[in-house]
């Protein structure tokens, strides 16, 4: 089945313009959460707006919760958007015009757009389903409050062509543990095809890469006091692989996502930084041309740390106690079995946050050694950014600039710094 891999590495930025409306929006203050056995459902309609890649979650959602709780109303609020940024985009005008939505769904890299703008209520974890793995909750979280419960999640991953390793005699894709690792591998294949093998794209998800290099080095991105931490010595350390990799000349120069998965696939790169999310349209494009493992970012050290969650979760915008109490158990519904089932499913490699989902998945005849990556992740996810306020296309574009400055192989010391103190700038605007 061919399908767009937009939804799957779409950015976290939002539109300069609706940004630039709603922060000088005062947000109203943010309603006390009642309890659903002092509120009656009859006459309750709530609102919901969201990407339609998650229409049928949505449904299975809607006629649970309605059966639940007769005289309660969910209206269908599916958005044909194919990126966070015009998702965010079609939310924001709507508030602007008194159309604010009682749920709705946000890239996680927006968090902190919403929680600092909108004032959202924070999650209920009652009313999530005992199958919920809470360890997710942990990205959609801001100052020890879940704001945003994770949906459909995913994590940066390496996709190797290990029949060019073989080729080229390089070794194995396990192998692969460190940055030096990863150059000596890229070097032998680019010495046997006599052209670059590695791509890590620098438009759409540079922010998310970049934090994946941090991380990485067991550095942070952001620091205690939100401002940038990643001009460090570990950080810096981290980020220079892109100017190792194009000062070697294994990197594609390639700056689009979409046009770097076309190349992995057409084996023209053998190394590509990519999504777990991606995996099954991977696989599905590739079939048995050629033997490929999706295998964990190599870091600096080889040492594993956590790393930044991508993907998308619901949030709660309702202004009144009781419809902010019957939107949190719309949430619940939304990341019940049957609906991350339903949002998932073999078709798609999100990483499960159901962990009866997870087992039937693991269980299906979907389940090869590639979707198994996916599907049965368990590495530790942190929030996806962090820089608080509404600038955040501005810090993203920020990201961006420094990608193309280190992949083009720029001093790397001065492109990191010139980031770090534009950000900074950023922030404190």
């Amino acid at each position: 089945m061919k399908r767009s891999f937009l939804p799957l590495f779409a950015a976290s930025a939002v539109a300069v313009g609706l940004t630039g409306c709603s922060a000088t929006t005062s947000a109203p203050e943010r309603p006390a959460v009642a309890s659903v056995a002092d509120c009656s459902p009859e006459g309750v309609t709530l609102t919901t707006a969201y990407a339609d890649w998650s229409s049928a979650a949505m449904a299975v959602a809607k006629t649970n919760l309605e059966a639940k709780y007769p005289g309660l109303e969910i209206q269908d609020g599916a958005l044909a958007v194919a990126t966070y940024d015009e998702l965010t985009q079609a939310i924001v005008g709507d508030i602007a015009v008194g159309k604010r939505p009682d749920v709705i769904m946000s890239g996680l890299g927006q968090l902190r757009f919403w929680v600092d703008t909108y004032q959202p209520s924070p999650i209920d974890p009652q009313a999530l389903a005992e199958t919920y793995r809470t360890e997710f909750l942990a990205p959609g979280t801001v100052d020890g409050t879940s704001y945003l419960a994770p949906a459909q999640i995913s994590a940066p991953v390496l996709l190797v062509n290990q029949s060019m390793l073989d080729e080229a005699q390089a070794g194995s894709a396990s192998d692969i543990k460190t940055y030096d690792d990863w150059l000596a591998a890229a070097t032998a294949v680019s010495n046997h095809t006599k052209s670059p093998s590695v791509t890590v794209a620098t438009t759409g998800l540079a922010d998310w890469y970049a934090q994946s290099f941090v991380q990485g080095a067991g550095a942070k991105l952001v620091d205690e006091n939100g401002m940038p931490a990643f001009a460090g010595a570990d950080g810096s350390s981290a980020l220079k692989i892109w100017s190792e990799l194009a000062n070697a000349e294994v990197d594609s120069g390639i700056t689009d996502d979409a046009q770097g998965m076309a190349a992995f696939g057409a084996q023209e790169s053998a190394f590509f930084m990519y999504t777990t999310s991606a995996i099954s349209a991977v696989q599905e494009a590739v079939g048995g041309r050629f033997e490929w493992v999706p295998i964990p970012v190599p870091t600096l050290d080889g040492e594993t740390h956590a790393q930044p969650a991508g993907g998308n979760g619901w949030l709660v915008l309702s202004q009144d106690s009781c419809q902010a109490a019957y939107s949190n158990e719309l949430v619940g519904e939304l990341l019940s079995t049957e609906a991350v089932l339903a949002a998932s499913g073999t078709e798609w490699s999100y990483i499960p946050v159901d962990e009866s989902a997870k087992e039937q998945l693991l269980a299906s005849d979907a389940a090869t050694p590639q979707m198994k990556y996916a599907w049965d992740y368990t590495g530790d996810l942190t929030e996806w950014g962090g820089f608080a306020g509404s600038n955040i296309t501005k810090v993203n574009d920020v990201f961006r600039t420094m990608a193309q400055k280190l992949q083009a192989g720029k001093s790397a010391q001065d492109a990191i710094d010139d980031a770090a103190a534009a950000v900074e700038s950023l922030v404190k605007e």
